[in-house]
C-alpha cells in the first residue's frame, strides 16, 4: 500500500524483490511509472499532483541510480565470492548482512522523505479519505486470508517461505523441506498482530498527512515522513516489538541451516544469482 511505497524503488533491486523480477533492468527503469500508477490508484492525483510526483521519482532514481547501485553491486560480488568453496554460515554473519540490508532501507528513506513532501502537501482531504477506504479494503482481504482460515493461511505461509528460498537456490532438497517445515510448525501465528500492526501503522500515516494540511511546510512535512520511514524498523504493537529479537535470530538460524545444507549445485546457483544482480546493477548505474 501507499506507506510502502517510498522503498519500494530500493526494494526493486534487493535480495528481497529481484528473485521474482524476469528483467531486473527493465522492473528498474519502469519503477518511477510502476510507483506513480500506484499512488496515483490510491489517491486520484489529479494532473498537477502526476506531473510534480512524476518529476520527484525520476530525481529520486537519478540519485538511487548513481549512488546506491554500486553500492549493491560491490555488495552482492562480496557475497558471490565468499561462494567460491563450501563454507559454514553462521546466524550472526547473517543477522549482520540483515542489517546492511536495513540501513541501506534508512538512507532511501531519509531521501524518499525529502521528495515525498511537495506532494504530501497538496493531498486534499477528499484524498485521504480514498487512502483510507484503500487500507480498509486491504485490511479486509488480509483477515480473509489470514485470520479466518487458519490451515489455508499456513499452507500459504510454507508456500511463500519455500519460494522465497527457491528462488536462491533452486529446488530444495528433503533435507531443507523438512527443516522449513519443522522450523514453520514451531512458530506461532502471529497473523492478528501482524493485522493490528498494519493498522496501527496506517493510522500514523493518515495522521501525518492530515497534520501536514495544518502545517504546510516542506521540511516539516519531510522530517515528519522521515521519521515515519524510520520507525517502520519498529512496530507499533507491542507484543510484536518486545519478540523482535528472538524472531530475528531465529530466523536467521533457519536460513543458516538452510545454506549450510546446500549442495554444490545450490551454492553455484546461488553465486551466479549474486553476479547476475551485481551485474544488472552495473550496467543500471550508468
Amino acid at each position: 500500500m501507499f506507506l510502502r511505497l517510498p522503498v519500494r524503488l530500493v526494494m526493486l533491486c534487493s535480495i528481497t524483490l529481484l528473485a521474482a523480477c524476469s528483467s531486473v533492468q527493465l522492473a528498474y527503469n519502469n519503477a518511477p511509472l510502476l510507483l506513480q500508477y500506484q499512488m496515483d490508484s490510491y489517491l486520484d492525483l489529479d494532473d498537477e499532483q502526476e506531473a510534480l510526483l512524476a518529476q520527484e521519482l525520476r530525481s529520486f532514481q537519478a540519485w538511487h541510480r548513481k549512488d546506491e547501485l554500486p553500492v549493491y553491486a560491490q555488495t552482492m560480488r562480496q557475497w558471490a565470492a565468499k561462494l567460491d568453496q563450501p563454507r559454514i554460515f553462521t546466524a550472526q554473519e547473517l543477522l549482520e548482512k540483515q542489517q546492511q540490508f536495513q540501513q541501506a532501507l534508512l538512507i532511501v528513506a531519509e531521501r524518499s522523505a525529502y521528495r515525498l513532501a511537495p506532494l504530501v502537501l497538496t493531498l486534499s482531504e477528499r484524498q485521504r479519505l480514498q487512502l483510507q477506504a484503500s487500507f480498509d479494503e486491504s485490511n479486509a482481504e488480509y483477515a480473509a486470508e489470514n485470520l479466518n482460515n487458519p490451515e489455508a493461511a499456513s499452507a500459504e505461509r510454507l508456500e511463500r517461505f519455500s519460494e522465497r528460498y527457491e528462488d536462491w537456490l533452486g529446488s530444495l532438497t528433503q533435507e531443507q523441506e523438512q527443516i522449513l517445515a519443522g522450523w514453520l510448525a514451531q512458530q506461532p501465528s502471529r497473523a492478528k498482530l501482524w493485522g493490528q500492526e498494519r493498522i496501527e501503522r496506517q493510522k500514523a500515516l493518515l495522521q501525518l498527512l492530515a497534520n501536514a494540511q495544518d502545517q504546510p511546510s516542506a521540511q516539516v512535512a519531510a522530517t515528519e515522513l522521515h521519521n515515519y520511514f524510520q520507525s517502520l524498523s519498529r512496530y507499533r504493537v507491542a507484543e510484536l516489538q518486545v519478540d523482535r529479537e528472538a524472531r530475528l535470530q531465529s530466523l536467521a538460524e533457519l536460513t543458516a541451516s538452510m545454506l549450510n545444507s546446500m549442495t554444490d549445485k545450490q551454492r553455484r546457483h546461488l553465486q551466479q544469482r549474486l553476479l547476475t544482480y551485481a551485474g544488472d546493477f552495473e550496467a543500471l548505474s550508468q
